[in-house]
């Protein structure tokens, strides 16, 4: 099994420097960091992370809290990004803890920490108003929340632009024709899927365009409700030529709903999804969606939190990514009418 020396050797560095690696001490140049975390990963060294524990006082455990049940299951982009998280975790040392999303206010996530059981927490998915973050706060809790938003103290976040994602989609349609455009919402209880509507409403409105509630479907990010998305965009009248599904899931879940009814997409509806996950290039037709950089959302979680840890004072960290546009044949031109010539910035929300 590799060892601390073995690390120190491969680096070019003293043992101490390792350790000081190991233990996210501030004094090390970041070259020598970088160098140091790159050997580590080669050749697969584990700290012992029991030794670590003891002579530090910490549990060397970061608590994952998760959405509810139902998303965790049904959402491969959650188990990916979990994937990541542990994954940049392991070179620090640390392991992860996870914690049951069911809502149970504050006890799930201050217990553990006031019990040492974790020494800080990442948050997949915060609710709208969660009362936890309060509870977070005022505990002292190095926390980093993922897909939402606070100014509380000892609370980071990192988010996607999604302002932006919305504003190309809107852009992309707008070329290729599309007037009626309907828009499948996440569950609402949830910030990312708020801000996703949100948006919509928002840049139709600056566009001069007026926004009809008819044509939102309030979905529960699930396959179940692109489903029956579909069926209730079907029966409008006008119906939309196009439609922006909050994720890849409900997306999937319209594509299916519209080939049972006999229609073609893009042909007779364009469809768009949000997270590209892995099933988004093997519908029929492939899904166009926005690739959300998972490895880099779960890097400014870890790295945020590590700082937290580090500090004794309150210290937040607000970071705000962008999504990268995959275009595949999930579009076309609105029925009777013709792609315009494409514009050079279409990620300008304003435009």
């Amino acid at each position: 099994m590799p060892s601390q020396s073995d690390v120190a050797r491969l680096a070019n560095v003293s043992f101490m420097t390792v350790s000081r690696v190991v233990n996210n001490d501030p004094r090390v140049k970041e070259e020598t960091r970088e160098r140091v975390l790159r050997v580590i990963r080669e050749i697969g060294y584990y700290p012992n992370a029991a030794a670590r524990a003891l002579n530090r006082r910490k549990a060397m455990t970061v608590g994952l809290v998760l959405p509810r049940d139902e998303y965790v299951l049904s959402e491969p982009y959650f188990t990916q990004l979990i994937y990541h998280i542990e994954r940049l975790l392991v070179p620090h040392g640390y392991g992860l803890l996870l914690i049951a999303g069911d809502g149970s206010a504050e006890r799930d996530v201050t217990v553990a920490f006031r019990q040492r059981t974790v020494d800080g927490l990442i948050v997949l998915g915060s609710p709208i108003g969660d009362e936890r973050l309060e509870a977070i706060s005022r505990n002292r809790i190095p926390t980093v929340l993922m897909h939402a938003s606070s100014e509380l103290p000892w609370i980071s976040w990192v988010d996607i632009d999604n302002e932006a994602m919305i504003g190309y989609f809107l852009n992309y349609l707008a070329e290729l024709s599309h007037e009626v455009i309907g828009f499948i919402a996440g569950d609402l209880t949830v910030l990312d899927a708020r801000q996703r509507l949100d948006s919509f409403r928002t840049l139709l409105e600056r566009r001069g365009r007026r926004f009809d509630e008819h044509l939102v479907y309030r979905g529960d990010w699930s396959s179940n409700a692109g489903f029956g998305a579909y069926r209730y965009f079907a029966s409008l009248e006008p119906r939309p030529t196009a439609v922006i599904s909050s994720n890849d899931h409900m997306a999937i879940g319209f594509i299916k709903a519209a080939h049972e009814a006999g229609e073609r997409i893009p042909d007779d509806v364009s469809i768009v999804g949000i997270d590209d996950i892995e099933m988004a290039s093997f519908t029929t037709p492939a899904l166009t969606t926005m690739r959300q950089p998972m490895s880099e959302i779960a890097a400014a979680a870890v790295d945020s939190l590590m700082t937290s840890m580090g500090r004794e004072s309150a210290w937040e960290a607000h970071t705000v990514l962008s999504a990268e546009p995959v275009i595949r044949n999930s579009c076309g031109p609105a029925a009777g009418g013709r792609a315009l010539p494409r514009q050079q910035n279409l990620q300008t929300p304003g435009s």
